[in-house]
């Protein structure tokens, strides 16, 4: 056995290490290229040819580089929604949808109504579909998670640090994205989990979170250039690739719009996605009784009236339907578990 696998270690190690020849050549130079298929693929003309070259290079850009009249594709849902207390008991929710103007405000009114009672257990902030461009904003949101004293987040004109306070909401945390979470909802996102407060679960995000600036063409379109990334608090820029989620949960973008309308499956997993009530469960069965045949007797009901009872229908508990949200509220019933005294 010595002798046969003798020579691992050393396969192992050209796989890790491969040779100068194996490796990808460097790309050749993109005027080389556009030359010989202009010259030589006459089928293509010149405007073809070039409309193919701009609009491939603006996507291999992804988010750094787009067209001010290209549609915008997430649409975000209210700003903010109250926190409430109905999943499991005792895990908040928040929705932010655009973060801009008051909404930074607007949370730390919730949070405080919320502390008021002492009945938060952990929290969740959904920025899936969430845009905005306003970076100072995003700060001031991860700022009511903080003590204070920390470096948050830097859109270019120095890093803000969280303000000195002894009400920063301290339970556990869990954010949501997915590809469709963009701009300073992004920062939102990377701020709080680089603040190590949080947790980030879902897709990963469209990679926007950078100041743009817009330069006329020619041709009188707008191109939107990303000149100035924004920065964690440690002077790390946020990736361009987007911001990638601790616990990656994949859902369709579809589906996961329908799942903010309404994130509980009815009961007996009914797909029925248009109402939060329960589903009316059937009438429960008695066991049949000598005093049930008596009774049955001298008020002339059938057998089967009195085996059955007249009651309410009886309720059975919501099921969180939103695989990301469901993940997100399971992490922080075990993180407050963890946490507990």
């Amino acid at each position: 056995m010595t002798i046969r696998f003798r020579w691992l270690p050393v396969l192992l190690a050209l796989l890790a290490h491969p040779l100068p020849s194996t490796r990808a050549a460097e790309a050749p130079p993109f005027s080389e290229v556009f030359e010989l298929v202009r010259t030589n693929l006459t089928s293509l003309d010149a405007a073809k040819l070039n409309e193919m070259a701009v609009e491939g290079l603006v996507q291999q850009l992804g988010g750094r580089a787009q067209f001010t009249d290209q549609p915008v594709t997430n649409e975000p849902p209210a700003d903010l929604l109250p926190v409430t207390t109905t999943f499991e008991g005792g895990y908040g929710y928040v929705r932010l949808g655009e973060v801009s103007g008051g909404v930074a405000t607007r949370l730390a009114s919730a949070l405080a109504k919320a502390a008021a009672t002492n009945q938060l257990k952990g929290l969740v902030i959904d920025l899936r579909f969430a845009g905005g461009r306003d970076f100072a904003t995003a700060a001031q949101v991860v700022d009511q998670f903080l003590s204070g004293g920390q470096k948050v987040l830097d859109w270019g004109e120095g890093p803000f640090v969280s303000t000195a306070k002894t009400n920063a909401f301290s339970q556990p945390l869990a954010v949501l994205v997915n590809h469709e979470t963009r701009g300073a909802a992004e920062a939102v996102a990377a701020g709080l989990r680089h603040a190590g407060v949080a947790l980030v679960l879902g897709g990963t995000t469209a990679g926007e979170a950078s100041l743009y600036r817009e330069f006329a063409l020619s041709n009188g379109r707008q191109l939107r250039l990303a000149v100035t990334p924004v920065l964690t608090g440690d002077g790390v820029p946020l990736p361009a690739g987007g911001v990638v989620p601790d616990i990656p949960v994949i859902v369709r973008t579809e589906t996961e719009r329908s799942y903010l309308a309404d994130p509980f499956a009815l009961a007996l997993g009914s797909a029925n996605l248009g109402t939060n009530r329960l589903a009316a469960a059937p009438k429960v069965r008695k066991k049949l009784t000598e005093a049930d045949l008596v009774r049955a007797r001298q008020e002339g009901k059938s057998v089967e009236a009195v085996t059955n009872t007249s009651g309410a229908p009886v309720e059975l508990p919501r099921v969180i339907r939103d695989p990301v949200l469901a993940r997100a509220v399971d992490l922080l019933k075990g993180l407050s578990v963890v946490r507990a005294p």
